[in-house]
């Protein structure tokens, strides 16, 4: 397997020394990084919201979360371990004050009794998941009546398209609305080499 193939492999599961490079890459890349900012401003944290964010990353969305108003809490959630360390570099500060929270597993490792969420997200994470369906049921029990959820997606396999965005786009849709979510809308990003979505809804009262 080639270098660059390994190291396309690391995105879905950051570990070893590529999984650093690849945290790097998702910190650093200036359509990842005006991704993040967009997903961020779509779900418009402030006041006392609890934010929680499912495939952190290296925590860049999680620190532009905590920075919109003092009062903000947040939890990340990764299964890889090298995310997690470098989510808590980056954000030591909220880490020590205990307003952020990170997790290495999935949504199932946080405990029963953490408190529903006001506001949760992912990006580029979906196209990892089997089963969507699954996974977005398992957000929106986490999430208070009338809290948000925020998917988003930009293809980054080779040939990506347009037409792959918004396709991952309507699958999204028709799962939201199965799992009982209302107003729900799509979101789209101009980026190179193809726009980003985003698929938002809230869970029904």
């Amino acid at each position: 397997m080639s270098l660059r193939r390994k190291l396309l492999n690391q995105f879905a599961h950051p570990h070893g020394v590529l999984g650093h490079v690849a945290g790097w890459i998702l910190a650093s890349r200036t359509s990842n990084r005006m991704r993040n900012e967009w997903v961020v401003d779509l779900l418009a944290p402030g006041g006392s919201d609890h934010v929680l964010e499912n495939g952190c990353g290296p925590g860049v969305a999680l620190a532009l979360c905590l920075s919109k108003a003092p009062g903000i809490c947040a939890v990340g959630v990764d299964r890889s371990g090298v995310m997690i360390r470098q989510s808590a570099t980056r954000n030591r500060e909220a880490v020590r004050s205990g307003r952020l929270i990170l997790a290495e597993g999935s949504i199932e490792a946080l405990p029963a009794t953490t408190a529903p969420f006001d506001k949760a997200f992912c990006i580029n994470v979906i196209q990892f998941i089997d089963d969507k369906e699954a996974f977005i049921t398992k957000i929106a029990q986490r999430l208070k009546p009338g809290g948000m959820l925020a998917i988003a997606y930009q293809p980054r396999h080779a040939n990506p398209t347009r037409a792959d965005a918004l396709a991952m786009a309507d699958t999204l849709e028709r799962i939201f609305s199965a799992s009982g979510f209302e107003a729900i809308r799509k979101e789209e990003l101009a980026l190179k080499p193809v726009p980003a979505i985003c698929v938002m809804g809230c869970r029904a009262h």
